[in-house]
């Protein structure tokens, strides 16, 4: 059995895995880190297959897992050692994907992901195992659960006119509830759309924010995104990186008031970053492309030589 499998099966999506339990088991010892844990059909069926491609392939949530801990695949359908830690663990076989986050000894942190098969599941079970054993959240980690609030419907939206949507979004990105922002036009009026956690404030208490800022509601419908939106990153070297709309957001608000804006880059984009200064990155705002999208073109890209 290999170390490692890594883009073999579309059903493992695009995270490195070790492929041998007690080998993960070690390496979480060594390294501290909590293990996850995937029983997987492979081939699977077209819930295993999607499992892998639209989460497992979610580009932040990849290197979440990578960074952050030691990520094991079981092949539910095979002999051998995968199928001696699927009965340890009494697990069906041919089942769809389940997911446990262990610690070193095997033991489970929280409850096993299964029956749900969304990013936004296995996000919190990550971010509520680091919790549960005292580790850091990186601050990318804790913007992408906004990002998956947007991306599954769960967050709520709002259109601000303002007389300003440069400063506009700066401002409301200042609200707690705010997940992102993004400037834009309605007619010729220069507005601000925001999505907005309505567990954290509903549209009400957002208004009355809005009010107190000088902006007010637009009825209007058909927005446009400006040409430059979130302004002050539109003018930094951090514009020509893949960046998800929550980091935009966030990153926007922390430009101005020199907040350290790359604190809220993942690992990989940092390293990206640093590479700007020989040349790799060119001019392109790829901050304002699809994410996943701009973030494959990056990953296809040669180093530097």
């Amino acid at each position: 059995m290999k170390d490692t499998s890594f883009r073999e099966y579309r059903e493992l999506g695009e995270i490195t895995w070790l492929r041998d339990f007690e080998v993960g088991q070690g390496e979480a010892k060594t390294s501290g880190k909590p293990i996850v844990l995937l029983f997987q059909e492979v081939p699977g069926c077209s819930t295993c297959v999607n499992f892998g491609q639209d989460v497992l392939s979610h580009p932040l949530l990849v290197e979440l897992i990578e960074e952050c801990f030691v990520p094991v695949a079981i092949f539910n359908n095979r002999p051998g050692k995968d199928a001696v830690v699927l009965r340890a663990f009494s697990e069906p076989a041919w089942n769809n994907p389940v997911v446990y986050l262990l610690d070193a000894e095997g033991t489970p942190i929280v409850p096993k992901l299964s029956n749900r098969y969304d990013p936004l599941g296995l996000h919190d079970r990550l971010v509520g195992a680091l919790v549960a054993k005292g580790k850091e959240i990186p601050p990318y980690a804790q913007l992408l659960r906004n990002d998956l609030m947007i991306e599954n419907g769960l967050a709520q939206q709002a259109i601000y006119e303002t007389p300003c949507f440069w400063s506009g979004e700066t401002t409301l990105a200042g609200f707690n509830a705010v997940l992102s922002t993004e400037a834009g036009w309605i007619g010729g009026e220069e507005v601000v759309r925001v999505n907005f956690d309505p567990a954290l404030a509903d549209a009400e208490a957002l208004d009355r924010f809005a009010m107190g800022e000088g902006f007010r509601r637009s009825k209007g419908r058909s927005f446009r995104t400006d040409d430059a939106p979130q302004y002050y990153l539109s003018k930094s070297r951090l514009a020509e990186l893949p960046i998800s709309l929550s980091q935009r957001t966030r990153i926007n608000l922390a430009i101005p008031y020199k907040d350290a804006p790359e604190q809220f880059l993942s690992p990989r984009q940092r390293r990206w970053l640093e590479r700007q200064q020989k040349g790799w990155l060119g001019n392109s705002k790829l901050y304002k492309q699809d994410f996943r999208q701009a973030w494959a073109s990056f990953t296809d890209k040669p180093s530097p030589g």
